[in-house]
């Protein structure tokens, strides 16, 4: 019986392992990002959703984004965001106010700027479903218990597109985001950057 046990607990072992670092997830994985890899520039227009049962919410919010390398501009809520690689300026435009804040990647959000790589650093990977119309459903459970969510949810599809993410935070909030389209785009760098003299009396708010 003792024998039995062991050889189950073993089986259970391997599998645990398999699912963490799945092979099959991460040659899904490596197809995405080489084909966005492969987009020097792009425009997407996307929704999120957020929900908490407990906390009674449920909102819904659309966006777009200019992504280039580590350059973003995201327009959202009623702010546009510029993100040149070393500052992040966050436009307000109803109040005529910009606030500057030094870009930190380590503490940045997830966003449609790098969902496309999350997978290559701290995270265990699991192929969890493949639907009929070749979709492809892969999970990530980051490695490092310190950060706010637990887990992301992504469906990719059979052109290794990705469709949609989910984040799952601690907090019960999810927020899904469905990429609504997807363009390549020739974008210059100065794209990226906040121009103060296109905004007449913008106050500006510097945290650097």
């Amino acid at each position: 019986m003792k024998k039995i046990l062991i050889a189950i607990f073993s089986v259970a072992m391997v599998a645990q392992t398999m699912a963490q670092y799945d092979p099959e997830a991460l040659a899904v994985l490596d197809a995405m990002s080489s084909k966005y890899k492969k987009v020097d520039a792009f425009k997407a227009s996307f929704s999120q959703k957020l929900t908490n049962e407990s906390a009674g919410l449920d909102e819904t919010i659309s966006g777009d984004i200019a992504v280039k390398g580590d350059m973003y501009v995201l327009e959202v809520a009623g702010q546009k965001i510029y993100n040149d690689g070393t500052d992040i300026y966050t436009f307000n435009e109803e109040i005529n106010e910009v606030t500057i804040s030094t870009y930190d990647p380590e503490e940045s959000e997830i966003t449609l700027s790098n969902v496309y790589d999350l997978y290559k650093d701290g995270f265990k990977y699991a192929l969890i479903e493949k639907k009929g119309n070749g979709d492809r459903v892969v999970e990530l459970d980051p490695e490092s218990r310190d950060k706010s969510y637990f887990k992301i949810r992504m469906t990719i599809n059979a052109k290794d597109e990705l469709k949609s993410f989910t984040v799952f935070e601690r907090t019960g909030n999810k927020y899904v985001y469905s990429i609504d389209s997807f363009t390549p785009a020739n974008l210059n760098d100065s794209y990226f950057t906040f121009d103060t003299s296109k905004y007449p009396n913008v106050e500006v708010i510097d945290f650097r």
